[in-house]
């Protein structure tokens, strides 16, 4: 389930990094939804965390700042009822 005020996703293969992540934004103030990755971007058990368009710049800040390395960082794109999900290239 995707909320119409979630428009980028954050994809991490493991779980740890997706909690750490997580707490990392509440500390920073970056609203955010820890939840299941879609399963059109990963197969397994994947976490993701759900932020707001406004949140992004900062969020991809404190990413590079912790080191953790994301398996990818994902536009959400609504298409009526349904979602697709476009990469961002992140230099």
């Amino acid at each position: 389930m995707v909320y119409s005020h979630e428009k980028y996703l954050i994809v991490f293969s493991s779980n740890y990094h997706g909690y750490y992540i997580e707490q990392l934004f509440n500390r920073s103030e970056i609203k955010n939804t820890l939840r299941k990755a879609p399963r059109a971007i990963a197969k397994s058990c994947h976490s993701a965390i759900y932020i707001k368009e406004q949140d992004l710049d900062k969020a991809l800040r404190l990413l590079r700042k912790s080191k953790i390395s994301p398996q990818g960082v994902y536009e959400i794109i609504r298409i009526g009822s349904l979602f697709d999900y476009k990469k961002l290239q992140l230099k």
